[in-house]
């Protein structure tokens, strides 16, 4: 998530969400499902199930506590949706049953009572695209990835959204491709994703579609490509800043500001990584990089109020389990935000330092955290989201850096190559 954890920033992101997977509820509304009297309790369920969900992902639960609500809203879930089939379905009761099979990860009943809709002649075809997508993302998840082709293939280009839906089905497969390990085949994907992206003229969808092209390229030893990229787009984007107004002035000034911190990142690549500058050590050894050379090391910048950097602490946990006896270092760097747990702005540091060394108990984090300087190792390494991980080779070299773009088994691929070639 972007640093500063603003209003717009959220409100682009939410945005992004919601054309790319089709998770939140405001994302699929057909004028041919609203009958409020029969949605309504259908959609309590619902909002009940997704609640339990958001409280499982808050700071301040330790892991086995999340684990357990995750749990208890899956089966949930399962209990209401077992409900509603019990009755004849009508409206958006029939999205909402779906809808429920999803959360509860029970694929193949969410198939076939998504399928059913896009049977329906009422339904219109921007929203059996949508539909499309949820297909796509769950087949995607569980390895099916010849089904979520053929459902991209589906999809009707003569749909208003097709080119966002589009870009978000080949967003869905490349990071399939890459969990496969099929690296190739994932960039291929991205590209078409990129493509898709920019003809249908949304900014944030474009930005996040170039952004993980450029993590590619550059994963792939393919620099110039993903230098280039990026500045093609930084003109673009350029061009538009001219007679953009309002909202769209700053989303257009904040995503070049983002392109042009990717870049100067893309300039670390190949060079020794910068010392960290750190004020404080939580549940960790004081350490410097240099320190840890003929070790491979994976230095995280993270916030704990970051949905996103908590959601990757359980590949954090797990590469600190396959890869540290190959000598992998996990190397955590925060700043002062604050945080108490539930709020930002409202912990003293001190208070601060000590929720940081519960946060690690909470979650049985393998490694502690160091406190920035201000945000001088921040801005050393030129992050304005985080996560970002940037990985160095065992001579102290930047080999890769990676922002969060839901896809961080890229990430773990290259500290997978940087390994092997250390071991070579």
């Amino acid at each position: 998530m972007p640093m500063s954890g603003g209003k717009a920033h959220r409100a682009v992101r939410s945005v992004l969400v919601g054309v790319l997977l089709g998770l939140l509820m405001g994302a699929f509304e057909p004028k041919a499902f609203a009958q409020a009297t029969a949605e309504r309790s259908a959609a309590e369920y619902v909002e009940e199930v997704q609640q339990l969900l958001r409280d499982a992902g808050r700071a301040d639960l330790a892991e086995k506590e999340a684990a357990a609500m995750r749990e208890r809203a899956r089966a949930l879930a399962r209990q209401y949706a077992a409900r509603l089939r019990e009755k004849p379905l009508e409206g958006a009761e029939r999205f909402h049953l779906g809808y429920l099979y999803y959360l509860a990860d029970d694929v193949e009943n969410m198939v076939a009572v998504f399928r059913d809709l896009m049977n329906d002649r009422a339904v219109s075809e921007e929203d059996r695209q949508r539909l499309r997508l949820y297909l796509i993302e769950k087949y995607c998840e569980n390895g099916r990835l010849a089904e979520a082709e053929n459902e991209r293939a589906a999809i009707s280009p003569q749909a208003f959204n097709a080119k966002e839906v589009m870009a978000a089905a080949a967003m869905r497969l490349a990071i399939a491709y890459t969990q496969a390990g099929q690296l190739e085949r994932a960039l291929q994907e991205q590209e078409r994703a990129y493509e898709a992206a920019r003809q249908s003229g949304l900014i944030p969808l474009t930005w996040k579609a170039a952004r993980a092209l450029a993590e590619l390229y550059a994963a792939l030893g393919k620099g110039e490509e993903s230098r280039a990229l990026l500045l093609r787009l930084r003109e673009e984007l350029r061009r538009q800043l001219v007679w953009a107004e309002g909202e769209a002035l700053q989303m257009l000034t904040r995503t070049v500001s983002q392109i042009e911190s990717t870049l100067a990142q893309l300039e670390l690549i190949g060079k020794p990584a910068p010392e960290i500058t750190v004020v404080k050590w939580i549940e960790e050894s004081p350490v410097r990089l240099a320190d840890l050379r003929g070790r491979v090391v994976a230095l995280e910048f993270w916030a704990a109020w970051c949905p996103d950097c908590r959601g990757l602490i359980p590949h954090l946990r797990t590469w600190a389990a396959r890869y540290e006896k190959e000598g992998l270092k996990i190397l955590a760097v925060t700043r002062y935000y604050g945080f108490n747990g539930r709020e930002v702005g409202r912990a003293s540091k001190e208070e601060e330092e000590r929720f940081l060394a519960e946060f690690k108990r909470l979650r049985e984090l393998p490694y502690g955290t160091a406190i920035d300087d201000g945000q001088r190792s921040f801005d050393t390494y030129h992050v304005t989201w985080v996560p970002t991980i940037a990985i160095l080779d065992r001579a102290g070299r930047i080999r890769y850096i990676f922002t969060w773009n839901e896809n961080p088994s890229l990430c773990e691929w290259m500290i997978q190559q940087v390994l092997r070639e250390s071991q070579s």
